[in-house]
């Protein structure tokens, strides 16, 4: 119990949880953004490096190992996260609006540019889009 409150603190330290609060300018995604395709072919190499870099990231410990949206850290600073396994999840963003908001954040979860390419970004979500369908019965 006490190494896991020591690592929660150490993350949200050096701001890899997201924790602050970001304003709502920072979170508006611009229209040509929203708009963006993913230039990389939702193939089983994509998908299987989206899914190295979901698990080699923070990714999962927010959102899950599974994309549940039940990660360790999720659920010990009480954050509702989405179920990427739940179509309608996906259903509400454009694959231009994932990028955005994985590459600059939006609300507690960190921007990540810099630290992941474009190109990995895209297969991340390619990932992402694999999960569909893949858990238990879509939340109501």
């Amino acid at each position: 119990m006490w190494k896991r409150a020591t690592l929660i603190c150490t993350l949200v330290c050096f701001g890899l949880a997201g924790c602050q609060k970001k304003s709502s300018s920072e979170t508006q995604i611009p229209p040509e953004e929203i708009n963006r395709k993913n230039p990389i072919d939702s193939s089983p190499s994509s998908i299987a490096e989206g899914q190295r870099l979901y698990h080699a990231t923070d990714c999962a410990m927010c959102h899950g190992k599974e994309g549940e949206g039940k990660g360790v850290l999720a659920k010990d600073i009480s954050m509702n996260i989405h179920d990427w396994r739940d179509p309608a999840a996906l259903a509400h963003f454009t694959d231009g609006e994932l990028f955005y908001i994985i590459v600059k954040g939006k609300g507690r979860m960190p921007g990540y540019e810099g630290r992941e390419t474009p190109e990995q970004v895209w297969q991340m979500i390619a990932y992402l889009h694999s999960m569909r369908g893949t858990g238990s019965s879509p939340k109501s």
